[in-house]
């Protein structure tokens, strides 16, 4: 976890205050080069190459490179280097992949493993390249205006950096209204767009030509054979999972896990084997999975440390403090307990592993089976009855992705629908079924948002999250196997249950009723209904919103209509006034 700032353009002097507010994801060390034309500044979480010498930037003969993120391959590719005739001391990922630059280019992307967000200056063509990795678990964003360019890991430190008035994107903010999360290389700042994943954006220093290219698309169709899951492809699978995961522990410093109860967290649990595995929970029965993880770190010397999440607090102040980390919004109030989680988790360690992203590679979201018109929880058959006169798959699926109550907000703008739905065919390709578009979808364009929490509260507790299962090498291999294995027999993740057999307790694995982090967000709402009522009525920013329509309580404990509202008028308070 680290912090990136470029400044070109702007007249201000470029010193340390402008990476304030990358400190907290960089708190080991800051660096500075300047050429006059273009500033980079760095702050860095130190995890592979403890010492001076993985300060940042780094600069070569030709380069300069501030990079964020974790090459776990990085001493393969520095052996290539090595029998190219380049010297590399190979202390860490950063050095090597500014080495693996200069010889090879972008064609080395493919090649790499892990997650990265990073700035490369050449220097003689003055062009900077801004490269994210393919899954978008590592932020990267930049502002351009006239000939001022800003790049940065936080959107809030550009909008601190440039001193023009942002312009606020009303179809990004109506993105969010709906669907909690935003399309393609959209922020809520018109002048502020988003590396998208697996893309390199390049940007003449001078002229300030940008050329946006995608270097691989990961999720994309490969070939139109698919494998069924024998058991020899399960076996397979079983042992690249495991390389994988503990490709995802490399590290200087002691990592440990997040241990849910449920079986992506659980499976990555078991096969690192930290000291110690970390555990969320609420007193609310429906939001407390404690039994499941205790059962995972049953007998294998694995300590549990169970967090208990805070119930009792003003809730909008809270969340006017994670507002000050949490500067791009996306899905959920999960915020809350991985917040605590995540506090506790930072006494000790500075490395986290998640099983982020193991829904949308195994199918683990009970939408796929509503939108295919079966309903197979209790807990669904509420939303499955409101669902039934939609005729279509699409339909369906975009029913289950609506978050909100776009009649608060008299921004709201209605074509955003059809953005949802473009982006859903486009997901589509001429072999696929509906499962494989709904898979795609979710990959493309949901898993960027959850990447983002994790990102966001890992940054704010200076602490680096690494989602083990988005390695490069197992998203390729399992894409291929063919969707009517994914989904069967009315259970989600069939092939992941499968995969986590001898490994996870049978308790776990069999388990239909994962919670998913489940946080009793209504419950807080109403609590704090006064509150929200006196900020919301106060804001400068009511003018956006329908007074008529508004009832500031929650419908039930986990309704988060109210709580998008909130995190919306905090973010514009803090980010939208210049």
């Amino acid at each position: 976890m680290c912090g990136i700032l470029v400044l070109s353009g702007v007249e201000q002097p470029f010193h340390h205050r402008l990476l304030r507010g990358l400190r907290r994801r960089g708190p080991d060390a800051i660096g500075f080069w300047s050429d006059h034309a273009v500033n980079i500044g760095h702050a860095r979480l130190a995890v592979i190459g403890l010492d001076e010498r993985g300060t940042q930037p780094l600069e070569s003969a030709t380069h300069v490179l501030a990079y964020n993120g974790e090459i776990y391959n990085f001493n393969a590719i520095a052996q290539r280097l090595r029998g190219a005739g380049i010297a590399v001391a190979g202390s860490s990922d950063a050095e090597v992949l500014l080495h693996a630059w200069m010889q090879w280019g972008a064609d080395i992307l493919r090649e790499l493993e892990g997650f990265w967000a990073f700035v490369i200056y050449d220097k003689a063509r003055r062009r900077l390249s801004l490269v994210r990795d393919q899954f978008g678990v590592k932020p990267l964003y930049y502002w351009r205006s006239k000939d001022r360019l800003c790049v940065s890991s936080l959107i809030g430190t550009i909008l601190d950096a440039v001193p023009e008035a942002p312009e606020l994107d009303y179809e990004a903010l109506s993105e969010y209204v709906r669907y909690q999360f935003t399309f393609g290389d959209k922020t809520f700042v018109k002048q502020i767009q988003k590396v998208p994943p697996g893309h390199i954006v390049e940007i003449d220093v001078d002229t300030g030509q940008t050329r946006v290219a995608c270097y691989e698309d990961i999720f994309a169709r490969a070939g139109d054979e698919r494998e069924p899951p024998t058991s020899e492809w399960i076996a397979q699978t079983s042992n690249l999972v495991a390389d994988c995961v503990i490709d995802s522990t490399i590290s200087d410093t002691s990592f440990t896990t997040f241990c849910s109860g449920g079986l992506d967290s659980s499976l990555i649990t078991r096969i690192a084997r930290p000291e110690m595995a970390y555990h969320c929970n609420y007193s609310d029965p429906e939001c407390n999975e404690t039994f499941f993880a205790q059962q995972v770190v049953q007998g294998t010397g694995i300590r549990l440390f169970v967090v208990n999440a805070q119930e009792s607090f003003n809730l909008v102040a809270r969340l006017d403090d994670i507002i000050e980390d949490f500067d791009e919004l996306s899905i959920g109030s999960v915020i809350l307990p991985l917040d605590d989680l995540l506090a506790q988790v930072k006494r000790r360690y500075k490395v986290i592993l998640t099983g982020t992203g193991g829904d949308e590679l195994f199918a683990g979201y009970a939408r796929y089976q509503l939108a295919l018109g079966e309903c197979y929880q209790d807990s669904y058959r509420a939303l499955y009855q409101r669902m039934r006169e939609l005729t279509s798959v699409a339909d369906r699926f975009e029913f289950t992705h609506r978050k909100g109550d776009p009649a608060l907000y008299r921004f709201y703008r209605p074509e955003v629908e059809k953005t949802f739905a473009a982006a859903y065919e486009a997901c589509r390709s001429d072999a696929d079924d509906e499962l494989e578009t709904m898979l795609r979808f979710d990959r493309r364009h949901f898993l960027p948002g959850l990447l983002n929490i994790d990102d966001k509260l890992a940054g704010r507790h200076s602490l680096e999250s690494r989602p083990s299962l988005l390695h490069q090498r197992l998203v390729r291999h399992v894409q291929r196997v063919s969707t009517a294995g994914v989904l069967r027999n009315g259970d989600l993740k069939p092939v992941l249950r499968e995969l986590a057999v001898g490994r996870v307790p049978k308790s776990v694995i069999h388990r239909n009723d994962k919670m998913g982090f489940t946080t009793p967000i209504g419950t807080f709402v109403n609590r704090a209904s006064h509150l929200i009522r006196e900020r919301i009525m106060d804001s400068r920013f009511r003018h956006l919103y329908d007074p008529r329509r508004m009832n500031l309580t929650a419908e039930n404990k986990f309704s988060r209509e109210v709580f998008g509202l909130l995190m919306l008028d905090l973010w514009l308070n803090r980010y939208a006034v210049r």
